[in-house]
């Protein structure tokens, strides 16, 4: 069971994956949305087993996004992966991309995005996008009447101006998982629907599809006198290659590897340290219960104050920027009475 969900408004699309997979049989799992390890059910007979990436870049020029049975889905993604070159001007007969999502099994649903001539072209197994206002939206999986009601029900997160990078599409999906991964860790939210673990955002640009990487999610409590404190855990992602290295941290700390099905072993440094390239953080007012949230994009060339210590791929030390945080805290205080907010 899976959350996977394809948003456009304008410009470039931005897809939103999460990370947990399931089996059948009941058995104690680690999961960086839960305090503890534990046995957790889901849909059905369904019960958490792990982690996964739901959004896989087989090619600069194709991406596929996958619900349903991971073994089946794997094995298209090393199909896809063992027939295409590398380079798209080589891609001499696009039409194996079809002959291979046509052996996809009946328990999977899949969207391929195939980038040519300029433009990108959807291909849907078992599902399809479809129009709703000015938006073009995807849903694979158990989750996906979770993220639609999520669009419904908060208007405020859909801006009537985009760009045509598509960069607020990439906020509303980063926005919509800090939350997710906020609401799983202190309620649980998603689980009992089989989706969540953690989530991974993934983009087309110029150079080809790729993910958001450097990523910081954050989440905060604030009283009415505009003290604050970190509320459960901060998470950073970090992409070596095509694995994903996702951590938690304050307090302690801890990393997950998980692995991408393709791609070759990337060199880890024993050491760096790394500035978050996104920043969301998830202010919850004490005063009313009420969301301020806050995205900031800070490109490789003009990092941010914030970093994180990584040893071997793992987190072991953080710096917070404290003026940002405050600024942030600042405003929503001066927000906390016009309920959900969002400022990027």
């Amino acid at each position: 069971m899976t959350l996977v969900a394809g948003l456009s408004v304008g410009g470039l699309p931005a897809f939103v994956g999460d990370l947990l997979v399931s089996w059948r049989i009941p058995s104690a799992v680690d999961l960086p949305t839960q305090h503890d390890e534990g046995v957790y059910p889901g849909i059905g007979e369904d019960h958490a087993a792990g982690l996964a990436q739901k959004l896989l870049i087989v090619r600069p020029y194709l991406m596929l996004a996958w619900a349903g049975e991971r073994r089946e889905a794997e094995r298209l993604i090393r199909d896809l992966d063992g027939a295409l070159p590398l380079d798209a001007c080589n891609l001499c007969n696009p039409t194996v991309i079809l002959e291979i999502l046509n052996t996809c099994g009946p328990n999977t649903e899949l969207v391929a995005l195939l980038i040519a001539a300029e433009a990108i072209y959807p291909i849907g197994v078992r599902t399809r996008g479809f129009e709703l206002g000015n938006k073009r939206i995807y849903l694979l999986g158990s989750g996906a009447s979770d993220f639609f009601e999520y669009l419904q029900t908060h208007p405020e997160i859909l801006p009537s101006q985009e760009r045509a990078d598509g960069l607020v599409a990439r906020a509303i999906m980063l926005r919509f998982a800090a939350r997710a991964m906020m609401l799983q860790l202190k309620i649980g939210t998603g689980l009992r629907d089989s989706w969540g673990g953690g989530f991974e955002v993934a983009y087309p640009d110029r150079s080809g599809f790729r993910k958001v990487d450097n990523l910081m999610f954050r989440a905060w409590m604030v009283d009415e006198k505009g003290s604050y404190h970190n509320s459960g855990r901060s998470f950073f992602l970090r992409y070596y290659g095509q694995d994903l290295h996702l951590s938690w941290f304050n307090p302690d700390e801890k990393t997950y590897v998980v692995r991408s099905p393709i791609g070759e072993e990337y060199e880890i440094p024993e050491y760096e340290e790394v500035h978050p390239e996104w920043t969301l953080d998830v202010f919850v007012m004490k005063k009313n219960g009420s969301f301020v949230e806050f995205a900031r994009f800070q490109p490789p060339h003009r990092p941010p104050s914030d970093r994180v210590q990584l040893r071997n791929g793992s987190l072991v030390g953080w710096v917070l920027d404290q003026r940002h945080v405050d600024l942030c805290v600042n405003k929503s205080l001066q927000a906390t009475d016009k309920g959900a907010h969002f400022e990027m």
